[in-house]
């Protein structure tokens, strides 16, 4: 294989594959069947169809309610599918059939008609949390019950596994629709524009904390044959993240996790060199360390920004739901480390936009460091909120109601 130049990296964006538009497809066939479940139930409720119940919800979240009170439902069966699956064929659950990707890919394509292609952010540390959100939903409550429970809540009600398959009150473990809207912004334009095509995925997702490692152990991977010329076009084209072209050259196939099996690589390679298939897996494949876009002080730096932004927004005034204090954090976390980068170094862009060079700040500097400043307060005024809050319950508990 020969050498990748860097002209060669650095193309122009592609258009939409044979398999892109089968993807798309399947992505928006998978969108109408979710609000036709939403639309069967509201209408069912109002003329008494089915005893006005329908379907538990089909969302991965859902599971969380077998772990905390052995309720089997429809989104737990959905999530062990998703698991199972992910360890044969993949992360291709991500890239084909979530709707949070379908938001982000939308929200990309769009960005990249107005000529923006926001950059790939690559933090080591902000990985592991998607991981550790699911370790603390799926994992921790069976924990509590089995090992603290007993000695903390002894009256706890026994695990006891039951079904609940069916429901009448569909949305009531979603956010409100005054919500949604907002969610939509942040978890899909803000995410993708300061993150990447994917950004939400890699750092907020905790279902993706799961398949990351499943993914690792499956045997379905995109592959090269001799025909690679190392172009590095199917780098280019991939909205996972992934260095492609350095990857089959180094393991003559992708093991980056991060992989959702979108084949939008497959169909940019000029030369029929990639195909995706069954073969070896790819633990303990890797023998030459991922880069990343931070050192380790900016790391621990933004990895408690995101800690702190996360907890002070999560459930802020009583509607931010979990996820949407996840993407809230990681656009704030971004932001704010941007705007110590101004600060500090002599030259900094943000896209096409040039906000600090040779130690001058421009004028888009000046906005930009602005905007941080209102973030930085915003934060902290959430952060002030939380505190009296919990202060609040703690004199309330202690039935000093003068200084609750």
């Amino acid at each position: 294989m020969t050498q990748t130049t860097s002209s060669d990296v650095s193309l122009p964006i592609f258009g939409i594959g044979k398999r892109a538009k089968k993807r798309w497809t399947v992505l928006i066939t998978v969108q109408v069947l979710i609000i036709a479940h939403v639309l069967l139930w509201y209408i069912g409720t109002q003329y008494n169809w089915f005893g006005g119940k329908t379907l538990t919800p089909i969302e991965p979240s859902e599971g969380m309610e077998f772990v905390k009170n052995g309720i089997v439902n429809a989104g737990g069966i959905f999530f062990v599918l998703a698991l199972l699956s992910t360890w044969i064929f993949g992360r291709w659950f991500c890239g084909w059939g979530c709707h949070i990707v379908l938001l982000q890919d939308a929200c990309f394509s769009i960005l990249r008609k107005l000529h923006i292609r926001p950059r790939a952010f690559r933090a080591r540390l902000l990985m592991w949390f998607p991981l550790g959100l699911g370790v603390y939903m799926f994992i921790w409550p069976l924990f509590y019950r089995v090992a603290l429970a007993p000695w903390l809540q002894p009256n706890l009600k026994p695990f006891e596994i039951s079904t609940h398959l069916l429901t009448e009150e569909y949305w009531s473990t979603f956010a409100p629709p005054m919500v949604a809207i907002p969610f939509l912004l942040v978890c899909g334009f803000a995410t993708v524009y300061v993150l990447g095509a994917k950004g939400f995925c890699t750092y907020g997702c905790p279902y993706g904390g799961f398949f990351k490692p499943l993914d690792t152990a499956s045997p379905m991977r995109v592959r090269v044959n001799d025909n690679c010329q190392q172009c590095g076009k199917c780098t280019a084209a991939c909205t996972s993240n992934v260095r492609v072209h350095e990857e089959v050259n180094l393991y003559k196939m992708v093991i980056d996790n991060g992989c959702m099996k979108t084949q939008d690589c497959i169909d940019a390679c000029p030369n029929d060199a990639l195909s995706i298939g069954f073969g070896s897996n790819a633990i303990g494949k890797r023998t030459k360390p991922q880069t990343y876009d931070l050192s380790m002080g900016e790391e621990i730096l933004v990895a408690a920004l995101f800690l702190l932004g996360f907890f002070v927004f999560r459930n802020m005034y009583a509607m931010v739901p979990m996820l949407m204090a996840v993407g809230m954090s990681l656009v704030g976390t971004w932001v704010t480390w941007k705007g110590v980068q101004v600060l500090l170094k002599e030259n900094v862009s943000f896209h096409r936009t040039q906000l600090r060079f040779h130690g001058k700040l421009r004028h888009a500097g000046m906005v930009y460091l602005l905007l941080t400043s209102i973030v930085v307060m915003f934060t902290t005024h959430s952060a002030l909120v939380y505190g009296f809050w919990w202060a609040g319950d703690i004199a309330r508990s202690s039935e000093d109601l003068d200084a609750a």
